[in-house]
This record gives structure tokens, sequence and C-alpha cells, in this order.
């Protein structure tokens, strides 16, 4: 069986709310910008570091699974991940604030609330739709995830509605023995698809 490896560097990081908006003070992140600063990663900006997070896909489209994943740590990698979107769909910022991974080379929870609350005040509706999730790789302290991802955004001002399909690859270490987002990387698909 012929095996396509994905690589997802940073240069090839679509960010998600990129282009939601064709006005001028929309979201301007581009793949050379990050919201967050020097150091830091964004959950929102789907930050990137140096290194790559790689999946494997079949011929047949499918996602290879992490061989090896204890059913314990997956339930809760899994646990996680659905907490995740479930506090970022309903807006629960402290919830969603508690999910990701803080300290050195991670998320800056002063920041990601600043960032959360803007996106609130500007849509009325921020969802996303995970399918396919698929553990790729695991390790004891770090793990990433694979899912398909439909986002759809609608603005407060105009109504105006946008759905976008794409790939993630959320990367979930443990701090204090509790598995958290480290990092999250998006991929979108090309229109049509």
């Amino acid at each position: 069986m012929t095996k396509l490896k994905w690589i997802l560097a940073p240069a090839a990081v679509l960010l998600l709310l990129a282009g939601c908006s064709d006005k001028e003070d929309g979201n301007t992140n581009s793949t050379d910008e990050s919201n967050a600063p020097a150091g830091q990663q964004s959950a929102i900006g789907h930050g990137a570091e140096d290194g790559a997070i790689g999946f494997e896909m079949t011929d047949d489209g499918s996602i290879e699974e992490a061989a090896g994943v204890p059913a314990k740590e997956k339930a809760a990698i899994l646990e996680v991940f659905d907490r995740y979107i479930n506090t970022f769909n309903n807006g629960e910022i402290d919830g969603y604030l508690d999910i990701l991974a803080t300290g050195e080379g991670a998320y800056d929870p002063a920041q990601e609330r600043a960032v959360l609350e803007q996106m609130a005040s500007e849509f009325a509706k921020v969802e996303r739709t995970p399918s396919d999730m698929t553990i790729v790789s695991f390790e004891e302290t770090e793990a990433q995830l694979f899912a398909n991802m439909e986002t759809t955004l609608v603005e407060k001002e105009t109504g105006d509605s946008k759905t976008e399909k794409g790939r993630q690859v959320t990367v979930f270490t443990k701090q204090d023995g509790e598995w958290k987002v480290k990092e999250i990387y998006y991929v979108g698909n090309a229109p049509g698809q």
C-alpha cells in the first residue's frame, strides 16, 4: 500500500480566519503573521513554530492512526479535543483557555482572551464541526490529532456567512498530568473540495 506523507510546515499553514471578511478592517492574519508575540503561540492564529507536523494518508484517502495508543490516553485526548471544540463554539472563554497549554513555547492566556473577545464582538457565530478524528502520533507527553474541519462564520455587522472546509492537526502536550492543546495547524481545502 502506497502512503502519501503530508507535512504541514509553517510556510504552508493557512490561517483559519484569514480572509473571512472582505472589509479593510477585517482579520488580516496571513501565513507570515501571528497574533502571538515572539515565542508565543496563538490558538486563534493557529500558531506555527520551527519543525513540521505530519500525518500519513493511504491511497483510499483515509488517515493512518498511530499504533500503540493506550485506550485510557486516547479517551482522554478525545475528551479534551471535544471540550476544545465545544467551549470554542459556545463562546466559553474561560473553559477554552483552561484547555490551552501555557508557558514558554505555548499560549499567552491574556492575549488569547483578547483575541477571543474581539472575535465575539465581530462574529455572531463561529462554529467548528470536526469529523474523522484520528490520533496520528503519540508519545507519553505529546500527541497529534488529525481532524477534517468545517468552520462557519457569520459576521454580526453584515450577516454574511462563510463556510470553509479544511484539515487540522491539533498538538497536545501533558501539563501537570493533563492533556492540553499546545499548537493548532490548519490547512484549508481548495475551493470546491
